[in-house]
């Protein structure tokens, strides 16, 4: 992976929101205040925190791009507010530019895990006649087949209500195998995205 990925994992992400180029994305342990459900969210700040200031800007940029394409306004944060040497934004700078913009959200994500484990893949299952079939479950009962390394990056994302501060919606998302950090970024917005449009958060087109 790329400095911009190593950068995200070893600092803190906020967003007020490698094997294959086959990357899938899920999410998992998603929660959301019932109170909340519903209220359509029209216009949300987007914070990357990170060592890396190219990283930062390109995840709230596609971030703000897609989140536009439901038809709501998004704000990244790099534009909106000057970074501190350190890279630490301060809670009254965020909430001065929240109102500036007329913020009605803000998402918090962050990556929680960078890990990379083995995996199975076992013998193609297609065959014809008896054979062919007693041949490959054969194959896989005998092991045949080989392991592989699969990188998997992990992040949580969460949704709060900026003037209450409560946590509207939470998510864990994990990415398996991304051929690049833009992927990660487009993969789980588009993931998180999915999943406020089914809790009525975001308007669906």
């Amino acid at each position: 992976m790329n400095r911009g990925l190593v950068g995200l994992f070893i600092g803190t992400v906020i967003v007020v929101f490698l094997a294959t180029a086959c990357a899938t994305t899920e999410l998992k342990q998603t929660s959301i205040d019932e109170a909340y459900r519903g209220k359509i969210l029209a216009n949300i700040f987007v914070i990357v925190v990170t060592d890396d200031l190219e990283a930062r800007r390109s995840f709230e940029n596609k971030f703000v791009a897609l989140l536009k394409a439901t038809g709501i306004e998004a704000v990244a944060s790099a534009g909106a507010i000057h970074t501190p040497a350190d890279r630490k934004l301060e809670k009254k700078a965020i909430l001065n530019a929240v109102e500036k913009y007329g913020n009605d959200a803000v998402i918090v994500t962050h990556v929680i895990g960078l890990e990379k484990t083995e995996v199975f893949n076992p013998a193609p299952r297609s065959y014809t006649g008896f054979y062919g079939y007693y041949d490959n479950v054969y194959g896989h009962v005998h092991g045949r087949g080989y392991y592989s390394t699969a990188t998997i990056v992990r992040l949580e994302t969460n949704v709060y209500d900026p003037k209450s501060e409560k946590l509207i919606w939470s998510g864990q998302s994990k990415t398996w195998n991304p051929a690049t950090d833009k992927q990660i970024y487009v993969e789980v917005v588009k993931e998180v995205i999915r999943e406020l449009q089914k809790n009525k958060l975001l308007p669906t087109q």
